[in-house]
């Protein structure tokens, strides 16, 4: 098995594995939407609007996921794309293009 072969069926796992984490976070930001809808249907059918609060904080904690969602879609996409654009490259400028791709992904290393 080649290097380049061997980048990729690490990436492929990679992606794998993002994949289930994103449909994870997506099947817990339902559940965490489904029970503010159902808080809130409770309080205008009971008449309590108290029951209202709890749709609030679960609306407010609906952004750390989404936000999740979107770095992961993005990492993604660069994951993806990378091995097919760095092969084309010579030696020297695929290393700063993987330094580069890295530093995107992971931010900058102190």
């Amino acid at each position: 098995m080649s290097d380049t072969d061997q980048i990729l069926a690490r990436i492929d796992t990679v992606l794998d594995q993002n994949r289930r984490i994103e449909w994870t976070y997506i099947g817990l930001t339902v559940l965490l939407f489904g029970t503010g809808i159902a808080c809130f249907v409770t309080a205008l059918i009971s008449g309590q609007f108290l029951w209202s609060t709890p749709s609030a904080i679960t609306t407010g904690l609906l952004y750390w996921p989404l936000n999740q969602i979107k770095d992961i879609r993005s990492k993604n996409i660069a994951l993806a794309t990378a091995p097919m654009l760095i092969t084309q490259l010579p030696t020297e400028q695929a290393a700063i293009e993987i330094q580069k791709l890295l530093q995107t992904l992971y931010g900058e290393s102190k």
